[in-house]
């Protein structure tokens, strides 16, 4: 045997011996992470965040205070709900806090809340099933946010999950009509209290002769929400519109969002509908009859015949009828003696 087949089976052996000599281990997928803190849920929503090119959202104490105490709500009552002790509404909690919150406040300003319960910590392997939606995406990936807290609370093997979102003023100082909010009274229901930050929904727009796709923003969209619905990346509707890096809308503005897309078909005209006339008698033109030299005969019904009364005689003069009966006596007195008289006086 060469020296080098001799080099290389010592070296074969050697590294043998030693993997034979070290306790043998299991390389595993790392474990999902189990969420059982807030920072932890934050954490993982800045993340999420963070995979969409998005900014991390800043914690605000207010946010965190309202989260916990929504949290320990559920987690005393056993139930998934929006709605606040008391009977005041997400928005109201987050002003009398004292957060600044932007947006229309009479319709409940930029914010949003996500809540759910699970058997045991959270199970974030990916956004949960509960969350994924377009209305509980957008609380946590809208650009309208600047800020985020999270509470979390447990029951016995239960844990309870909330998780608030908001915008901030420009200026960081209250609105002026905070305190009118805060005042009026009224409650949310369960999807404006929560999910719902009063989004206008979007109205996808179509194709024009171009293949070009423009959508007008309205109300409380965002870069990612429009991208969704249109089926296409904040990348690239930053690209056709020159926006570079620019997260931030305005109301009215109109963006180009699509590029060679399919036009809809032209309508295709309706014919004009004429109106159905059913003709009347009058309008029906007239049947030419045949016309029979004689006259048809009908048989009379039974309630055509009437009994035709007696012709009386005509009235005969008294006179007349005197002479009548003188000469009716002559004529018969004379037959009755020519009847009787003697043969033999012939």
């Amino acid at each position: 045997m060469s020296l080098k087949r001799k080099l290389f089976s010592l070296s074969l052996n050697l590294a043998v011996a030693i993997l034979l000599s070290q306790p043998l281990t299991v390389l595993a997928k790392p474990n999902p992470q189990a969420i059982s803190t807030p920072d932890q849920l934050i954490s993982a929503v800045n993340s999420l965040r963070l995979s969409y090119g998005l900014t991390p959202l800043a914690v605000h104490p207010v946010l965190m205070q309202s989260a916990q105490s929504q949290a320990d709500y559920m987690a005393s009552t056993g139930e998934i709900t929006h709605s606040r002790p008391g009977g005041g509404t997400y928005t109201q909690q987050l002003l009398a806090l004292g957060f600044p919150l932007s947006g229309d406040l009479s319709l409940g300003g930029f914010r949003a809340e996500n809540i759910l319960s699970s058997f045991g910590p959270l199970d974030w392997n990916g956004v949960p099933p509960a969350w994924q939606d377009a209305d509980h995406m957008n609380t946590m990936l809208s650009q309208n946010f600047t800020h985020i807290g999270a509470g979390i609370s447990q029951n016995g093997d239960t844990y309870y999950f909330a998780l608030d979102c908001a915008a901030a003023t420009n200026t960081g100082q209250m609105q002026e009509s905070a305190a009118t909010i805060v005042a009026s009274a009224g409650a949310e229901n369960g999807n404006a209290a929560g999910v719902s930050q009063f989004m206008v929904p979007i109205a996808k727009s179509t194709a024009r002769p171009d293949g070009k796709v423009y959508h007008k923003v309205q109300y409380g969209q965002t870069l990612w929400s429009i991208a969704i619905d249109y089926g296409t990346t904040i990348k690239k509707i930053q690209a056709l519109n020159n926006l570079g890096e620019d997260l931030t809308i305005q109301q009215g503005e109109e963006l180009l969002v699509l590029e060679n897309a399919t036009p809809p078909p032209p309508a295709s005209p309706t014919p004009a509908t004429l109106p159905t006339i059913l003709p009347t008698l009058t309008q029906l033109p007239a049947t030419p009859q045949m016309v029979f030299p004689f006259t048809a005969v009908v048989a009379p019904t039974e309630t055509q015949i009437a009994p035709t009364p007696a012709t009386a005689p005509a009235p005969v003069s008294s006179k007349l009828l005197v002479i009548v009966l003188i000469v009716a006596a002559v004529i018969g007195a004379g037959v009755a003696v020519w009847l009787i008289r003697d043969p033999k006086s012939d």
